[in-house]
């Protein structure tokens, strides 16, 4: 048995037997919390204990050593059990201590409960959105993702998990990593801004840098990171688990939180699946000879149906709505 092992034994049985402080008891609920293993642990020490010191309390009642005692002014000496005050008081006082102990455990239970932080969940289920994490910083996901954090970040570490498409720009705190959780990798930053996408092409996890510098590893081999500056990005293929350093050549990285898109020489087939992402859309090209058309345009922050008008005029496109579906067709390239 390890020597922490032992402390928390010996104040499991200092905390039963009522003679655990304040700041003891504070020290033992905090170990409880920490894991099932530990609650574990402590409920089959209330049942030893419940048991042996029972057993204690019915025979150390009782004294069958012989005794004088006085009895009607006449001094005598027997076998006759007596109550010995010093024992019973403390066999009184452990025996409030395991009357309250079913209530005193609960509480302590209770009371981990009670200071364990929330964890927060937030999704974005039908656009874009914006949330403020309890450290100040900001994060912006686009549809259908969605960040699970606490609410109050640990005093060594802000730890965030992410599913989908996500800009964070990460409040500064040097002794305070942040650290973003993408499928099986984990993104590290002291305070920056950066781009994550859990859901990229081919199967991927995508990180793009900002401003700042990131380390990026895999959660099972923390020691092997990968460090990106500005301009930077990396891509971890979930089939065979590798990240791959690359330079950042995706004006539109940004785009779903900007909705600023910069196309040039760009093939429909590409816009489209970019629209699809920003516009939380469904575009289908119907005629595989328009998908090839390359197109050189910009488009900053304007409607859907604005930027199918400029599509449009620029193939010559018809635009069929359907539902939830729009579809593209026409004659080929112009």
């Amino acid at each position: 048995m390890d020597q922490q092992s032992t402390y928390y034994n010996e104040l499991i049985v200092t905390y039963f037997a009522g003679e655990a402080s304040e700041e003891e008891i504070v020290v033992l609920a905090n170990w409880i919390k920490a894991s099932n293993e530990n609650l574990r642990i402590f409920e089959e020490y209330k049942q030893i204990w419940d048991t042996v010191e029972v057993n204690k309390i019915s025979s150390k009642l009782v004294d069958t050593d012989n005794t004088t005692i006085i009895k009607n002014n006449n001094i005598s000496s027997k076998s006759t059990p007596i109550y010995h005050l010093p024992i019973f008081s403390k066999m009184l006082r452990i025996a409030a201590v395991l009357m309250i102990l079913a209530v005193s455990a609960g509480a302590i239970y209770y009371f981990l409960k009670q200071q364990q932080p929330k964890n927060q969940h937030v999704v974005a289920q039908n656009t874009t959105i914006e949330n403020q994490l309890p450290d100040g910083s900001m994060v912006t996901l686009n549809t259908g993702a969605s960040i699970d954090y606490p609410e109050k970040f640990k005093k060594n570490k802000r730890l965030v998990k992410l599913q989908g498409e996500a800009y964070f720009n990460v409040t500064h705190d040097q002794s305070k990593p942040f650290v973003v959780t993408a499928d099986d990798i984990q993104i590290e930053v002291l305070g920056t801004s950066f781009y994550i996408n859990t859901q990229a092409a081919n199967d991927k996890v995508e990180v793009v840098l900002t401003t700042g510098k990131i380390a990026i590893f895999r959660k099972d081999k923390p020691q092997e990171k990968m460090i990106l500056e500005s301009g930077e990005k990396a891509e971890f293929s979930k089939t065979d688990q590798k990240i791959t350093k690359l330079e950042n050549n995706n004006e539109n990285y940004m785009a779903f939180k900007t909705k600023k898109m910069v196309f040039t020489d760009t093939p429909l087939s590409e816009i489209v699946y970019n629209l699809n992402k920003i516009y939380s859309t469904n575009i289908l090209i119907k005629d595989k000879s328009i998908a090839d058309c390359k197109i050189t345009v910009t488009f900053n922050n304007q409607s859907l149906d604005a930027v199918l008008n400029v599509l449009k005029a620029t193939v010559d496109l018809n635009i069929l709505k359907s539902g939830k579906s729009i579809e593209l067709s026409g004659n080929g390239c112009k």
